[in-house]
């Protein structure tokens, strides 16, 4: 009997000095992700947090809204986690700072060229005015590639003028004709289009690069990679979900967008899944098509391979870890 009882003691003191060390073990890890807007292009961030792909991962996430270039330099003081910005992230890698795109989430951009209804085709906006965020942003940036492509010179051809804010301002100058045409992302180009203007362009058809991705600073993806890959799954996950569960989504979407009109928001979702990332990894021509944009903005003239400013070693192992759970 004092033999049971001795062993049952020393069962009972074994447990209870496991249990911080148990307890330690489950304790989430914090992950910070700085994004420019809640928005579709980061639905899969909110809805991995808010429906448990990230807490299943054991990551607590803290969406941080930011400019693409504050976010950038937030990840490269290590303030950050990870940053969504794509082009934000490859021109910095570009230019030999320590951050590398590790997965993507949106593989084009949905941003559309809204414009004044009676403008029909590109060659009118010669003489007008387009509306963009910021000189020099990837909004501005955009609106000239876009120009180019069709042989009409920014500055020259069409003003171009920073009206500061996003997509809402931007759509607010159109509605009051303060400008003949901006770049919208989603929900603001369909409700451009319900309140009578024309999608032009869009932006995914003339520019094939990726448009929101995770980046991470190289210090990171050396010592802490089972959080990246965490991550990766978990946006993975919310991706999945998101194409899935179309009527849920939908619901979502009106309460975090305040997008209260149906139609518009059934017109957004089947848009914005057509360019989510199914396995976070975007085709080598999306690459080179990138970095010959970033080349071209930053004034390089050297070479620049995709393992300069990338490293899907991550998003393959998230990928191929998701692809088992089904």
């Amino acid at each position: 009997m004092v033999v049971k009882k001795s062993w049952l003691l020393v069962f009972l003191l074994v447990s209870v000095l496991a249990l911080p060390v148990r307890a330690q073990e489950k304790k989430p890890r914090k992950v910070r992700i700085g994004m420019t807007a809640p928005a579709m292009y980061t639905l899969p961030l909110m809805v991995g947090r808010s429906h448990g792909f990230y807490r299943n991962e054991n990551l607590e996430v803290e969406l941080i809204v930011m400019g693409p270039g504050v976010a950038t330099q937030a990840l490269v003081a290590g303030d950050l986690d990870f940053a969504t910005p794509f082009f934000s992230a490859l021109r910095a890698a570009m230019t030999g700072l320590p951050v590398r795109l590790v997965g993507v989430i949106m593989t084009g951009t949905d941003q559309v060229l809204v414009v004044r209804p009676e403008i029909r085709k590109m060659e009118e906006l010669k003489g007008k005015t387009l509306g963009v965020s910021a000189l020099r942003s990837t909004i501005d940036l955009s609106t000239r590639l876009a120009l180019k492509k069709h042989g009409l010179a920014p500055d020259a051809d069409v003003r171009i003028v920073a009206l500061g804010g996003g997509d809402t301002l931007r759509l607010a100058a159109l509605q009051a004709g303060k400008i003949d045409g901006a770049l919208l992302a989603m929900p603001h180009n369909k409700t451009a289009v319900k309140a009578g203007f024309r999608e032009l362009v869009y932006l995914k058809d003339l520019i094939k690069q990726p448009y929101v991705a995770l980046s991470a600073n190289t210090r990171k993806m050396q010592s802490d990679r089972e959080t990246i890959v965490g991550t990766i799954r978990g946006t993975l996950g919310a991706i999945r979900f998101i194409q899935e569960n179309k009527g849920e989504i939908v619901k979502a979407m009106a309460k975090e967008f305040a997008m209260t009109d149906p139609e518009v928001a059934h017109l957004v979702y089947e848009d914005a899944i057509k360019l989510y990332a199914d396995n976070a990894i975007p085709s080598d021509a999306s690459m080179m098509e990138g970095i010959a944009n970033g080349k071209e903005t930053q004034g390089i003239t050297r070479e620049v391979a995709i393992s300069e400013v990338a490293d899907w070693s991550f998003a393959r192992e998230a990928a191929r870890d998701l692809k088992g759970r089904k």
